[in-house]
């Protein structure tokens, strides 16, 4: 799987994990060279998933060692800005 990652301001990207469990288990995906300050960084891994439904969530560490929050209640306002939590996604394997 891959994905992007955005830190803003003046800090990069770290690192990016990816969990398969709900975020019991991470596991550090690979970064690609940073293109510069704010830029998107580009990140990719292999997960092993079992058939049927799974959900993949990702989260990023900047720079600063900042990490997303785990959920939008954290972040919640009224309009939803800078909601920024882990991302989910879910999927099916066959």
């Amino acid at each position: 799987m891959t994905g992007y990652a955005f830190a803003g301001g003046d800090r990069a990207i770290a690192r990016v994990d990816v969990s398969t469990d709900g975020g019991r288990r991470w596991r550090q995906a690979d970064l690609a060279d940073a293109a510069g300050p704010w830029a998107w960084s580009h990140w990719r891994t292999v997960v092993g998933l079992p058939a049927g439904e799974s959900e993949i969530t990702a989260r990023a560490w900047d720079s600063a060692a900042a990490v997303q929050p785990e959920s939008a209640a954290h972040l919640w306002n009224p309009r939803g800005y800078a909601n920024n939590a882990w991302a989910r996604v879910r999927v099916t394997a066959t």
